[in-house]
């Protein structure tokens, strides 16, 4: 029985998808009704990361020669991925517009430009997103990476629903305002810039999901503390804004979030020596209390969300944070991620009373400051927890889980919430495979009897413990 024949064209076609187009041609061979199927898929996936290209005119042909032979009706999907080959922008656009041509739906132009080729050569070998490709009222999903956006006239994206812009250049407040008033359907943006001197206005009443992290694809740019998001989207239901902090954030209307994640840190941000140096806003590196009154602004406006997840690597930012927005109440937060590679995520924990889910992330980069010896000191931690955290943040929680990666830090709160939270239901409990032979508490099996001693309040607890 040939199996591989009775299959319907969707499975065959999904499987091509999941294939660059070189390797697609050369599945004729499995079978006849394979033979030719391969010059009507509307999946074309034109990969050359994962090639064995020796030169730029090899991997041009295996794309110039399968669409000669193309002879479909429609494309689905259109996958460019040039990986490092440069000079074949005119070839890129002669793909592009064949793409548009066939009313693509799903679009995925990917390249690689190495920073010192975009040094030495300048705008002249980076990519230009082709005007026509504005007009594209096909598409439903844009994913460009590389890329340089300079809109001329008006975008005409009026079925599109998903758009990515990584590592995209010219992506300028005005631009983003052209693309979000000629995307009327657009529910999921996501971001990832490296000219963070630029402040965002994102305003739309259609997203739904929204990703933004700025990073610096250079130490010398100073102007990235200059910048300015503002938000106003009345339908968002998901945010998330990473990396490099705003010089202010202002979300005017999210009334619909339910999912929010925020996470600044500082440029250095797993060196915390870099943290004393860090000396204000004006075109310097931001201090960690200039982060602490950036959470403070945001914090108020999203009390509203259930689903609330922060991150930070810096320790004295974390520290300046938990200062200023103790007197911000969440009292709508059911559900906090908390991902520190420090002991001050308590603090955060004392403004959501009705929390049922926490779950708690301690990573390896954990600063050797005085205070982890210290927390060695159960006793002295146990007092501290009790005199700090209200009875009210207890009575609600259902589910804790907890990611060690290294030391016994948590052994404190985790005992203070088995003692306290009378409703908890479960604990999981997860630790790197490979620890320091130094903490004794490293090891699955002394963590799991340590906890296993410590006396519940709640008999419906159980515990799941495992390594990762």
């Amino acid at each position: 029985m040939d199996r591989l024949s009775e299959l319907p064209d969707s499975v065959i076609f999904h499987i091509f998808w999941l294939l660059p187009m070189w390797e697609v041609v050369r599945t004729t061979i499995l079978s006849k009704r394979w033979l030719n199927l391969w010059t009507i898929t509307p999946f074309l996936n034109f990969d050359e990361t994962d090639s064995s290209f020796d030169t730029t005119e090899q991997f041009r042909n295996s794309v110039q020669r399968p669409l000669l032979r193309w002879d479909g009706v429609k494309v689905l999907k259109f996958k460019v991925d040039t990986g490092e080959n440069k000079s074949i922008n005119g070839d890129v656009d002669l793909w592009v517009r064949f793409a548009k041509k066939y009313e693509v739906e799903e679009l995925y132009l990917h390249r690689v430009i190495d920073e010192i080729f975009w040094a030495d050569d300048g705008e002249h070998n980076v990519y230009w997103v082709p005007q026509y490709l504005y007009s594209c009222s096909s598409l439903k999903v844009l994913s460009i990476t590389n890329c340089y956006f300079r809109i001329k006239g008006n975008v005409q994206w009026n079925h599109l629903k998903s758009l990515t812009i990584v590592d995209g250049f010219g992506v300028t407040e005005h631009v983003i305002n052209q693309i979000l008033c000629g995307s009327p359907r657009l529910e999921v943006l996501i971001m990832s810039l490296l000219e963070c001197g630029k402040s965002l206005v994102i305003r739309s009443a259609s997203l739904k999901e929204l990703l933004i992290y700025r990073y610096l694809d250079s130490y010398s740019d100073e102007s990235y503390s200059t910048a300015e998001l503002r938000i106003w989207t009345p339908n968002l239901e998901r945010l998330d804004v990473k990396g490099l902090p705003y010089r202010k954030c202002l979300f005017m209307n999210v009334s619909s979030l339910i999912h929010a994640t925020l996470g600044f840190s500082c440029l250095h941000e797993f060196d915390e020596k870099y943290c004393d140096d860090l000396s204000g806003i004006d075109g310097s590196l931001p201090t960690s209390h200039f982060l602490g009154d950036l959470f403070g602004q945001i914090l108020p406006s999203i009390k509203h969300v259930e689903n609330v997840t922060l991150v930070s690597c810096c320790f004295k930012v974390l520290g300046a944070m938990i200062e200023r927005c103790m007197n911000s109440s969440s009292p709508n937060v059911k559900s906090l991620r908390q991902r520190f590679h420090c002991s001050k995520f308590v603090g955060m924990i004392e403004i959501s009373p009705l929390l049922k889910k926490l779950f708690i992330e301690v990573g390896e980069c954990v600063p050797s400051y005085d205070y982890r010896d210290s927390l060695r000191t159960d006793s002295n931690v146990y007092l501290q927890l009790e005199k700090n955290l209200p009875m009210s943040f207890v009575l609600e929680l259902r589910k804790v889980e907890v990611t060690l990666v290294e030391g016994d830090i948590l052994f404190p709160f985790l005992e203070f919430l088995l003692k306290n939270a009378s409703k908890l239901e479960k604990i999981v409990f997860r630790v790197k495979r490979t620890m320091s032979p130094s903490h004794h508490s490293n090891s699955l099996r002394l963590a799991s009897k340590r906890l296993l001693r410590m006396p519940r309040s709640s008999l419906a607890a159980r515990f799941t413990f495992s390594e990762y």
